[in-house]
């Protein structure tokens, strides 16, 4: 059993004031804690942080996977093994018992995570082998990171976890998560809106996310051809179409967010990889 020394990293965008709560549910034991704000500089905030958190960001939004590649820079020249990304958003209801079963593992060279957003989860030792987790509250060995390297910063935002879980499960790498572990987690800018006596989740993402999500995915049906069936290209297409008649119907800069698709679905077939 390998002595876990724990980083953190939190990369937030106009966090609000329940930020702190967050990061005292995940707090304890951690060696190093960082918070990577990408606001940017006139509209930067006066955090309030645990004393032991330290504050990075230079009020420039370069993206989700640079970000996460500067904690890993700054976890291993902190002499750290593992590092768990967390969302501004995502609280611990037993990080406590994570860390427990994390150190319990014979071997933690890979990726580890707890349930999401589950209420009938138990405190039980059950791990399970799984294909992909959301990013937030996942540990990540450097090890592993060392070998299938960082986070693709060409990437940005969307898909950058996806893209590298795949990429590390390519070389043989495992993704485990813990069944007695939960995260409370609140996906983005969702709301709820009625429709012909349903409700409807509109996510009210910006064009630059829409873009992103739109190129990258094309991108990495084609890295990882193996993993993505014609039956899923098909419900991602249809998912779009959905989206876009969300956009249309609910949501403001309805254009800009249609035109962020289409030219995020051209760059993605015709492999151009360039940003938004």
């Amino acid at each position: 059993m390998k002595k876990i020394k724990l980083a953190v990293i939190v990369v937030t965008y106009y966090p609000d004031e329940e930020l702190y709560d967050n990061i005292m549910s995940y707090l304890e034991g951690v060696q190093l804690f960082l918070v990577w704000d990408n606001t940017p500089s006139d509209k930067l905030l006066d955090l309030k942080l645990p004393s032991s958190v330290i504050l990075q960001g230079d009020g420039v939004n370069k993206g989700l996977a640079y970000a996460y590649n500067q904690g890993i820079k700054m976890a291993i020249q902190n002499n750290c093994t593992h590092i768990m990304t967390m969302d501004q958003d995502s609280k611990f209801e037993n990080f406590d018992f994570f860390c427990s079963m994390l150190e319990s593992l014979p071997d933690t060279t890979g990726m580890y995570a707890p349930l999401i957003n589950n209420r009938d989860f138990i405190y039980d030792e059950t791990v399970k082998n799984v294909t992909h987790v959301a990013q937030s509250g996942c540990v990540f060995s450097l090890d592993m990171i060392k070998e299938v390297g960082g986070f693709r910063e060409d990437f940005f935002i969307g898909m950058v976890d996806v893209e590298f879980m795949l990429r590390a499960q390519s070389k043989g790498y495992k993704i485990y998560q813990f069944l007695g572990c939960n995260l409370q987690h609140q996906i983005g800018s969702e709301r709820k809106v009625k429709a012909l006596n349903q409700t409807l989740m509109v996510s009210d993402y910006g064009p630059l996310r829409h873009y992103y999500d739109s190129r990258n995915r094309i991108l990495m049906w084609k890295e990882f051809p193996g993993d993505y069936s014609m039956n899923g290209k098909i419900k991602h297409h249809l998912g779009r179409i959905k989206v876009c008649v969300k956009i249309l119907l609910y949501e403001k800069d309805k254009m800009k967010k249609i035109w962020a698709i289409l030219r995020g679905t051209f760059n993605g077939v015709f492999n151009r990889v360039i940003p938004y």
